[in-house]
């Protein structure tokens, strides 16, 4: 996995231990904590080559503008285990990208707490060779918090991925909003719990999610499961979850327009994970992700 050639600063963490950094901002490592101190762009890459549990904590101080970017790399059995605090009046744009190209399992357990008046948007990418169960939580601590979340994920042959992304409001008027999107193929499967939980007294809150799965294969499985928990009257709450496959009309125009079926496919595999480019703003990070989407749904 390269490094990303626009941004300026750079970490790599192998098998639990700091192998390389570049810090042009600062930016400080102690007792496996990387504390960002103001506007910043940073790529960490985690990588895996001895089987076990890791463990990385993050901080972001208040007020600041950052981009970061997380990318893991396992070619063992491992699990990762994240806190992240987003401090006060912060904008944080994030994406994380798992990969590998065996049959293993690159589990991921992450809590992310978000202070007042922070915001932070973060894609979720899930498109390589691995099994998965992934707990991603984001608490809404204080008033004023907001997080966006996008997941992307791409289950095929005998592979098995399970996702369980939270959004927990902790303080009044504070909103959390999910998209899952998810494809299945073959003998794989793919299963995504979406909940949403506002508890008493967190009034004025807001929490939206979507889950969606397009099933390509009798063989597979696939569940999208919607879960609210509201403990409040003066909210705003909303879920939705679809099962299906390729919309038959979608198709059709495609094909009616030269694309055999198989290529129509493909081009509507492509577009469907394309909100995800909403969250990317670095440039080489938008080539390089739709390099990877082309290249995984075959075109």
């Amino acid at each position: 996995m390269s490094r990303l050639t626009d941004i300026d600063n750079y970490l790599v963490v192998e098998n639990g231990q700091i192998k390389e950094s570049t810090f042009k901002q600062d930016i400080q490592i102690q007792n496996q904590i990387l504390t960002i101190n103001e506007d910043a762009k940073v790529q960490i890459i985690y990588k895996a080559t001895q089987e076990g549990d890791y463990q990385f904590d993050i901080t972001l101080k208040e007020r600041l503008h950052v981009d970061l970017i997380e990318m893991y790399e396992a070619s063992t059995k491992c699990r990762f285990t994240k806190n992240i605090k987003v401090n006060e009046s912060c904008e944080v744009l994030r994406y994380v990208e798992k990969n590998s190209h065996e049959n293993i399992s690159i589990d991921l357990d992450e809590n992310v707490d978000v202070c007042a008046n922070a915001h932070i948007s973060c894609a979720y990418v899930e498109l390589t060779d691995y099994s998965t169960f992934s707990k991603v939580k984001y608490q809404l601590l204080e008033e004023g918090a907001s997080a966006r979340l996008r997941l992307a994920s791409l289950s095929k042959e005998l592979e098995h991925k399970h996702y369980e992304m939270t959004l927990e409001h902790l303080a009044p008027h504070t909103y959390g909003d999910m998209d899952n999107y998810g494809i299945v193929k073959s003998k794989a499967s793919l299963l995504i719990d979406g909940i949403g939980r506002i508890h008493k007294g967190m009034y004025q809150s807001d929490t939206h999610q979507t889950n969606k799965i397009i099933v390509f294969d009798e063989g597979c499985k696939a569940q999208a499961n919607p879960y609210l928990y509201i403990d409040e009257y003066d909210v705003k709450a909303s879920h939705g979850a679809s099962v299906g496959k390729i919309d038959e009309d979608h198709l059709y125009y495609l094909q009616s327009r030269g694309l055999s079926k198989q290529d129509a496919m493909h081009l509507v595999t492509y577009g469907y994970f394309l909100p995800v480019l909403e969250f990317i703003s670095v440039d080489s990070l938008k080539e390089r992700f739709s390099d990877v989407l082309k290249e995984k749904v075959g075109l």
